[in-house]
């Protein structure tokens, strides 16, 4: 479906980057070479380590195609698994298949409660979270649940979205949890300090609640301050520093604006420093969290617009995707970390999903067109593309031991899941 114009479009997406390592014996909490466990990537930054992506110089083959249902949510690939978390019908689906063929290893499903926003899409938004030997899966309504990746035995559920009375917003539940040893941290944007909420990973019971703040459609990460890891939780109208073992607030900053907005791109962490950026006429802030209150080191309303695209940053140097899908205003550009000195643009781009690799980024539009460019600060360097199977491409692309698997929407029912050999 095309997006509805004057309306906030916001897809929570993920990018998840691979390297082609054997699978090894894993451990609670260590994830495999290769492994994509969480929404963004390892580090929820949309960078791969270590992966090279070489340019094609003819279309690259489809290795193998899976029919799914609704929604949005990119895939999760650990230790051979592809996890596709969907909506077939009156239920939430987390498919486990095989990275190999696509042969559907187990099935497990969820009442979907959920009966639509702005978007006719019904399906789950949050991309799947692997941790140690468990998947958390968290759906359009707000029900969160933990699977078992062995089996796809169901270990608990928690309907956090009716336990804490929040609203479904213009989408759904859309900010995938983040995990910090036992807790698994969720943007709930419930009533009564429920903003922010954390369950015990083992049985899903509750740990603290935090924050008398709407969610939002951007997802959490983490940042060291001082030796210490922190929350970094960009909600409806407040980006927040809290303590993961406490939920106790340590800075509060005023991001967002009223009305029919959305905040979405992920907030982009190198070391003490933060990126925000919204579309909206909300822009863009770097801010050092070293300090309290946080400080503005350089913000501006039209450098970095981003409705829902989180920006890559690789170098010294931000590539990103700015303006509205929505309006037709997608844009690249190149600017500078530091100041946020624009170097180069490329109006018309489109809205697309980047992968940074290297010296290389990655970029998937919605149109289905796939892009490798150069990470080049002095001007814009195309590599190679190639157009994708027509669809609507707004889940984010997972790129794993050189297979890329993009997830295309045929109609606001109806979706299927596509291997890409790039190796």
């Amino acid at each position: 479906m095309p997006p509805i114009r004057n309306a906030p479009l916001v897809l929570l997406i993920v990018v998840w980057f691979a390297t082609s390592f054997p699978p090894a014996r894993r451990f609670e909490g260590e994830a495999f070479a290769g492994d994509w466990p969480q929404v963004l990537g390892p580090n929820r930054d949309g960078k791969a380590v270590g992966e090279t992506i070489v340019p094609w110089t003819a279309p690259p083959k489809i290795r193998w195609r899976v029919p799914c249902g609704a929604g949005y949510a990119g895939v999760a690939v650990t230790n051979g698994k592809v996890l596709l978390w969907h909506r077939q019908d009156e239920h939430e689906l987390l498919d486990c298949l095989s990275t190999e063929d696509g042969q559907r290893l187990w099935q497990a499903k969820f009442p979907a409660v959920y009966r639509g926003g702005v978007e006719p899409d019904l399906g789950p938004r949050c991309v799947p979270l692997v941790s140690g030997e468990h998947v958390f899966v968290y759906g359009a309504a707000g029900d969160l649940s933990a699977v078992s990746i062995a089996d796809g035995t169901t270990l608990w559920t928690r309907q956090l979205r009716t336990d804490y009375a929040a609203d479904d917003g213009y989408f759904g539940a859309g900010s995938s949890p983040i995990v910090f040893k036992k807790n698994l941290i969720v943007p709930v944007g419930g009533s009564d300090d429920a903003g922010l909420v954390a369950v015990n990973t083992s049985d899903g019971q509750t740990r603290w609640t935090a924050v008398d703040q709407e969610a939002a459609y951007s997802s959490p990460v983490k940042i060291e301050i001082d030796g210490q890891t922190r929350i970094i939780a960009a909600l409806r109208l407040q980006t927040v520093m809290i303590d993961p073992e406490s939920g106790k607030v340590l800075s509060e900053i005023d991001f967002g604006k009223r009305g029919p907005t959305v905040i979405a791109a992920t907030p982009l962490i190198e070391h003490e420093r933060m990126l925000l950026t919204a579309a909206y006429g909300v822009g863009c802030r770097m801010l050092d969290m070293s300090v309290k209150p946080p400080k503005d080191l350089w913000s501006s309303s039209d450098v970095i617009s981003s409705q829902y695209a989180t920006p890559v940053h690789i170098g010294d140097w931000l590539y990103a995707i700015t303006g509205r899908e929505d309006f037709g205003t997608g844009e690249l550009l190149c600017a500078r970390w530091s100041d946020g000195k624009v170097t180069w643009r490329q109006p018309g781009f489109g809205t697309a999903h980047l992968i940074g690799a290297g010296d290389r980024v990655l970029s998937q539009l919605i149109s289905g067109r796939l892009e490798l460019f150069a990470a080049d600060a002095s001007k814009f360097r195309s590599l190679a593309e190639t157009e994708l199977p027509a669809g609507i491409y707004r889940a984010l692309p997972a790129l794993s031991a050189g297979t890329l698997y993009c997830r295309r929407s045929i109609s606001s029912s109806e979706g299927e899941l596509i291997a890409i050999d790039l190796k």
